[in-house]
């Protein structure tokens, strides 16, 4: 089933995937260098914060930090997936257009031995 497959590549909108990807992915790296230099600094050992509201500002920073990669990757996922709901339309599409194909295709058959009785 190579040639189905082939006119759906062909259908996808390479254009704006190709202009997708490069934002994606240098999201996909920096959402990966943050989480990494994170559990770096995790791994090293903390130093101890005597005082309460110095602490306290150093967990509402870490809870802002954490907040914002969370939403950087909200929005990872949703350009992933409305990428992936065109590319899941686009060939929906195709099998429509290779069923019709298909059914013109048998009706012609049909037609044409039709036609090779009766003469």
């Amino acid at each position: 089933m190579p040639i189905p497959w082939l006119a759906a590549a062909k259908l996808i909108p390479w254009s704006e995937v190709i202009a997708a990807a490069p934002g994606i992915a240098r999201g996909a790296r920096e959402l990966w260098s943050r989480t990494k230099a994170r559990d770096e600094a995790q791994a090293a050992p903390d130093t101890i914060i005597d005082d309460p509201e110095a602490r306290l500002a150093a967990l509402e920073r870490r809870m802002a930090d954490f907040t914002e990669e969370a939403e950087q990757r909200a929005e990872l996922i949703a350009q992933l997936a409305e990428q992936n709901e065109r590319l899941v339309a686009t060939l929906d599409r195709q099998k429509r257009n290779t069923q019709w194909a298909l059914i013109l295709a048998i009706a012609a058959l049909l037609g044409l031995a039709v036609v090779l009785m009766t003469a």
